[in-house]
């Protein structure tokens, strides 16, 4: 698959993610491929506002088949910060994996969006990294203020013994933004930096005098989608591979009085996804529960907006 339609299809899949109706419009019509959790302040008394959230990706090997073909694994992840608990402005950051060819790792492009105001925003190609099935990917989100928020979309190397190189690097994509104002029109600075390279680069609002919008985080949620074709039905052009299990833990998700969650929150335990399975003979079996755990009952806290199946 060529680049520029590749790129086509992971901008159509990241504005669907990042710029449609909010989560709680999904309860009525789940749709098989897309799974993610959302947690508003106004669920969780006291909390304050979300100042960080990240969350760890773990992307399956993709499988060449016997007829030459391969299996693909197509996947969009990510995770939000957002204003309201119907999300009016959004900040959004992740990754969407795909593979390159068969017999070769797979290679992933980082994005995000400030919605609505502003459109998908793909990280420039000169950031872009491969990666094999044994590696984790790694997405956070933190706002430092009304105007200014950080991005980093980091990638854990785990090579073979056969590589030369040593195990465990690291490459690391960070994303400043600032939201300003020039000649009378509100725009985005974007500063991005990794792989040995920087860029700057102005983003223009969607839309002749935009409100200026700010950063916020009255909500936050995790995202993950095997599909990159945005349609109503699920058929794709080949099979997917099968999913290694995706745990949101550890995800220093933080309010802005700096208190952690869920240690030093009413929430305890660990906010996760299970798997998304789709088997070798192309049929479907999906398993997505988003579940947290209160105080030390354990008692099961379910979502008020939960995606998926």
């Amino acid at each position: 698959m060529h680049k520029p339609r590749i790129w086509r299809q992971a901008i159509r899949l990241f504005l669907l993610l990042a710029a449609s109706s909010p989560p709680g419009a999904h309860s009525t019509r789940t749709r098989k491929d897309l799974c993610g959790l959302s947690m508003h302040t106004s669920d969780i008394p006291d909390i304050g506002n979300f100042s960080i959230i990240d969350a760890t990706w773990t992307v399956p090997e993709v499988v060449d088949r016997e007829d030459g073909g391969l299996e693909a694994p197509y996947v969009s992840q990510g995770v939000a910060l957002c204003c309201g608990d119907d999300c009016s402005t959004r900040l959004a950051a992740g990754m969407w994996a795909y593979p390159r060819f068969p017999n070769q790792l797979t290679s992933a492009s980082a994005m995000f969006q400030l919605s609505p105001v502003f459109g998908p925003f793909l990280i420039p190609q000169r950031h872009h990294f491969d990666f094999n099935g044994s590696d984790v990917l790694w997405t956070r989100v933190e706002v430092l203020g009304p105007n200014y928020a950080k991005l980093q979309l980091p990638q854990r190397r785990t090579f073979s013994k056969s590589e030369s190189r040593t195990p465990g690097s690291n490459t690391t994509i960070t994303v400043d933004l600032g939201i300003g104002t020039r000649d009378g029109e509100t725009i985005l600075s974007i500063a991005t930096r990794g792989n040995g390279e920087e860029t700057h680069i102005t983003q223009h609002p969607r839309y002749i005098d935009a409100e200026k919008p700010i950063f916020c985080g009255d909500s936050a949620w995790w995202y993950l989608s095997d599909n990159f074709d945005p349609g109503e039905d699920t058929a794709r052009p080949v099979p997917l591979a099968r999913f290694s299990p995706v745990l949101v833990g550890d995800h220093g998700l933080q309010t802005t009085e700096k208190r952690s969650f869920p240690k030093e929150l009413p929430l305890s335990g660990l906010a996760r996804f299970w798997n998304m399975v789709r088997d070798t003979e192309g049929r479907t079996d999906v398993l997505c529960n988003a579940r947290g755990f209160v105080d030390t009952g354990m008692t099961m806290l379910h979502a008020p907006h939960e995606w998926g199946v």
